[in-house]
């Protein structure tokens, strides 16, 4: 009997077995990385958290160039040859080459946008980074085509011990913010290392004869997909570096990394699990629905809950994480964790946008929407980080109900429904819950009793609420079901 949201025994399965093993290596690397935002955070300072943000948040639009969309056409692709395999790693390579390139020529330019000559150094230490990356590339897509979930685990856990270890053992040895640069380094290569190890494929030498048209295709839609995601995710630090300097940078960045390691941990978790399944189920459409509605509860749970708690604890989870003196990062993160939400919400349009190959169709709406974004984001600058902070959750949130409208359209998929669903969860759970923990977190104990009163208080009004709404208590079955298979203790 086939699984009842994937359609296969074995797929099921697989997806079961995977997502238990992705999450828990996910939930690793999100302790790690916590540790490594405490220790850092009161071993360093906030200008050196903003000397190197700057440089990465101008950098990192190579890092999408580099892949140019070629991993996640490898993934998509429901027949991959062994020739296409290898004209895939040597095109990421040579892409990967030429971004390292013109970083490397780009170096004196980007320390005259900032006034800040270091940062010419920070930029050249970075660059060939993309190299090792472009040759990573392929190795990684190959691991997650096969649904080597361990393998990927491994990779990810492994080379964010090794990274984070020589950050803080670094920053002990007083290298300041170069610290963060060693980091990066030490993570990025042994990315590298451990997947080419664990990856039973090896390219050999590029093949005349066969075509990487339809990779390219499909990659130069997300490639622009991504890039205008990364503009309006990185033009609120460039902005700040310039007009505001190091300081105020490193404040938002501690702020929007405590953001952005749950939401991008989680994320990618799941879309290494959920995208090779959809992809494999793209053309039963009853399958496929039933599976995304499970996939946007997830979302609303996982990402709409946790961020309005948060929202609603962030002046004593700053305090607890980071210390007095970088209190001003609590009014940031409450504003940027509003924002994490629909963010969250988002990543539903985007694994379909990805399993449905609508990747040209999602292009042509980042070029309507992320312009409009951009400026809201700019126009919060004239009141700084809290300003810029306030200005990227409000287009966040617009952006989110105006993609599921698209992604309705483009795929043929009615939105209505998954809208209802998720503006119920919002203003019902997500909402009431984060104003409850906030007033719990206002009471006038010390900041870890506060943290911990103020959670308890959020969660119990959702159990409350599961007594009293049937819904509810429908939906925390499902999820509970959902941990049950992915633990391999529910059925197959």
């Amino acid at each position: 009997m086939g699984d009842p949201d994937t359609g296969s025994p074995s797929l099921g399965r697989a997806a079961a077995s995977g997502a238990g093993i992705t999450l828990v290596s996910q939930g690793l690397r999100f302790v790690l990385q916590i540790i490594a935002l405490v220790v850092l955070s009161r071993l360093l300072t906030p200008s050196d958290f903003g000397l190197v943000a700057m440089v990465t948040a101008i950098l990192g639009v190579a890092e999408i160039i580099r892949d140019f969309g070629l991993s996640s056409a490898a993934i998509q692709a429901k027949e991959l040859s062994d020739g296409e395999r290898t004209n895939l790693f040597w095109a990421n390579l040579g892409i990967g080459t030429a971004c390292a390139a013109v970083a490397a020529a780009c170096s004196p330019l980007i320390a005259a946008i900032y006034s800040r000559p270091e940062l010419t150094g920070v930029t050249l230490a970075l660059s060939w980074l993309f190299v090792v990356s472009g040759a990573n590339t392929q190795f990684r897509a190959e691991l997650s085509r096969s649904l080597r979930f361990r393998a990927l685990a491994v990779t990810d856990v492994g080379a964010q011990a090794l990274g984070i270890g020589a950050g803080i053992l670094s920053a002990v040895l007083g290298f300041g913010f170069w610290s963060i640069v060693i980091q990066q380094i030490v993570f990025v290569v042994a990315t590298c290392a451990i997947n080419v190890v664990s990856c039973r494929w090896r390219p050999g030498w590029p093949h005349r004869g066969i075509s990487l048209r339809r990779f390219f295709k499909f990659g130069a839609g997300l490639l622009g997909m991504q890039v205008m995601g990364y503009a309006t995710n990185n033009v609120d630090t460039v902005a700040l570096g310039s007009v505001w300097g190091a300081g105020p940078v490193g404040l938002y960045s501690r702020g929007y990394q405590l953001l952005m390691v749950p939401l991008s941990q989680v994320s990618n978790a799941l879309l290494r699990v959920v995208l090779p399944v959809l992809s494999r189920v793209q053309d039963d459409d009853e399958t496929y629905l039933r599976y995304v509605r499970r996939a946007q509860l997830l979302c609303c749970y996982g990402f709409g809950l946790s961020f309005a708690v948060a929202a609603g604890l962030s002046g004593p989870l700053v305090a607890v994480l980071f210390g007095a003196a970088w209190s001003g990062v609590a009014p940031i993160f409450a504003l940027l964790a509003i924002g994490g939400i629909f963010r969250g919400l988002a990543q539903t349009t985007y694994w379909i946008t990805l399993s449905k190959g609508l990747t040209g169709s999602q292009l042509r709406f980042y070029l309507l929407a992320r312009p409009f974004m951009i400026i809201s984001i700019l126009a919060g600058l004239p009141w700084g980080a809290v300003g810029v902070a306030a200005g990227h959750s409000f287009a966040f949130m617009v952006e989110w109900a105006a993609s599921l409208w698209w992604m309705g359209r483009s795929a043929g998929i009615d939105y209505r429904p998954l809208l209802r669903r998720a503006l119920r969860s919002v203003l019902l759970v997500c909402v009431p819950a984060g104003l409850i923990a906030l007033a719990g977190s206002m009471l006038p104990v010390p900041a870890v009793l506060r943290l911990v009163l103020g959670a308890l208080a959020a969660a119990g009004y959702v159990v409350g609420l599961a007594v009293v709404s049937s819904t509810e208590r429908a939906d925390l079955r499902l999820m509970a079901d959902f941990v049950q298979r992915a633990t391999g203790r529910g059925r197959p």
